[in-house]
């Protein structure tokens, strides 16, 4: 149980920062991007509006790690090309320190031509293209790749760091945990154990409580003596469901699982219940496959069916049916039960497995639930390493879906 939650803090914990960390690094990635796009703007202005002539020097940036910066009169390197009205060459400036790739900034010309765009981006080169009335052309194409690699060194740097956090992170948490962990699992402990020894201790009362009505039941029943009875049988039920969720508890989540056929288990559990459901004129309705392959526990899975089929009997209407299907699915094995109801939950289904969530209070405190229930279940299908999903498919149906898994192939 300590190692339970101390790796689901150190989990949550690494999880947050490095969520943080990809949210910072694309931030400073982004910022720095938008802010090399605003200078290589700012600097084409500049240059259509000057047409050639020598301007101011750029802003130098502030001295640092002992260097005093020298204001910059070009951002970078860049090609100033003068185009007649079809497009030739007229002539080439190169401003800057350029590299001697003439056939490719040739190629870049000719696409950026072909382009017949203002701007635009080829290459490591952005372009930008001034046309004058008489047709002719002046294209800057300006060399990015500095920034380019800065900013990838600015990302890869930021990663590299996170990256290095991330792990002293981690060292820093393993002692952490620990104590949060201890902390989680004293409180758990203390929470089992009250809900047992609560448990059993409520049991006597209930028991004499029970005693003291038949006696006085054989004077005759009343009303008022049904009611006490209907509360008892309640109460018996809900400390036997806290019992049920105390032992799971205990038990960690490691089962013994083996391979079942399911099919049988449901028509087992399913005989429990007749009485009760003839007596409602409630109708079975079995469109179970003669065999379902599952890979589970039985006990557990028997307690499961029966948590089931008490809360399908119990709401639905009487008259009404329970529907029972199942198949194997994607290497899943797939069980449904749908019952008629009166009236559905007025909780989301997903809010129904929470502890003590019943779906409408006056109609359970009459067919005596007591909110836990699908609680259990839900714990014994994630100790089967399975899936619970709740769904309503019309006004007067509650579905109840379970996945489990199915048995290995045989080694060859």
């Amino acid at each position: 149980m300590k190692r339970y939650y101390r790796n689901r803090f150190i989990l949550g914990a690494m999880l947050s920062f490095l969520i943080l960390l990809v949210l910072a690094a694309i931030g400073i990635w982004l910022f720095s991007y938008q802010q090399m796009e605003r200078e290589t703007n700012a600097f084409f202005l500049m240059m259509q509006q000057a047409e050639g002539e020598e301007q101011a020097p750029s802003q130098a940036p502030p001295p640092m790690f002992g260097y005093t910066p020298g204001q910059r009169r070009f951002p970078s390197a860049f090609y100033d090309i003068a185009l007649d009205a079809d497009g030739v060459v007229q002539s080439v400036q190169r401003r800057g320190i350029v590299e001697e790739a003439e056939i490719s900034v040739q190629e870049y010309v000719k696409q950026a031509v072909r382009e017949q765009a203002s701007g635009g981006k080829i290459g490591s080169y952005k372009y930008s293209i001034t046309y004058h009335e008489d047709g002719s052309a002046r294209l800057i194409l300006l060399d990015i790749s500095i920034q380019l690699g800065a900013l990838y060194n600015t990302l890869r740097s930021a990663l590299l760091v996170g990256a290095l956090l991330l792990v002293l992170l981690f060292l820093i948490l393993l002692p952490v945990s620990s104590r949060v962990a201890d902390a989680f699992v004293r409180s758990s402990e203390k929470q089992k154990q009250f809900i047992t020894d609560a448990g059993h201790d409520l049991k006597t009362p209930v028991a004499i409580i029970r005693s003291n009505l038949d006696v006085l039941e054989l004077q005759g029943k009343s009303k008022w003596s049904e009611n006490i009875r209907a509360q008892t049988l309640r109460l018996e039920q809900l400390i036997e469901q806290l019992l049920l969720l105390s032992r799971l508890e205990e038990t960690g989540g490691k089962l013994q699982c083996a391979a079942l056929d399911g099919a049988a288990l449901v028509r087992g559990e399913q005989r429990h219940f007749l009485p009760m459901t003839e007596k409602r004129n409630i109708v079975w309705r079995d469109q179970l496959p003669e065999t379902l392959p599952v890979w589970g526990e039985e006990r557990s899975l028997r307690q499961l069916l029966n948590l089931l089929m008490d809360n399908a009997v119990r709401y639905t209407r009487d008259g009404g049916e329970i529907l029972l299907t199942g198949g194997v699915e994607k290497k899943r094995a797939v069980l449904q039960m749908t019952n008629t109801v009166d009236q559905l939950p007025a909780q989301r289904p997903e809010e129904l497995t929470e502890r003590f969530v019943r779906g409408d209070t006056a109609r359970t405190q009459k067919k005596g639930g007591a909110g836990i229930g699908l609680s259990a279940v839900k714990r014994i299908v994630e100790m089967q390493k399975g899936q619970l999903r709740i769904s309503y498919p019309d006004d007067h149906s509650f579905r109840i879906q379970i996945e489990l898994g199915v048995p290995p192939a045989p080694e060859k």
